[in-house]
């Protein structure tokens, strides 16, 4: 196993899994489940790649332009 799949907190094993994302921008929160990432099965943190990244975003720029309060999403449907 090569370093990147190598949690760098804890040492352990990341393998692909689910997250939960959210952000609170103090006039809205944003939260979207099931967010594909790389897992650590040793201590639980987690990493969203680069696309996701971008699409989660997107999502954010959005809620802040239809001035929502507070929106929960999953992933599935959110992408």
């Amino acid at each position: 196993m090569n370093s990147i799949d190598r949690c760098p907190l804890c040492g352990g094993d990341k393998e692909p899994g689910q997250t939960t994302f959210a952000v609170d921008l103090e006039s809205c929160l944003i939260v979207v489940r099931k967010v594909p990432a790389k897992v650590c099965r040793q201590c639980g943190e987690s990493w969203i790649g680069e696309e996701t990244a971008r699409q989660l975003e997107g999502l954010v720029q959005n809620a802040r332009r239809n001035r929502t309060e507070v929106e929960i999403l999953y992933w599935p449907q959110a992408a």
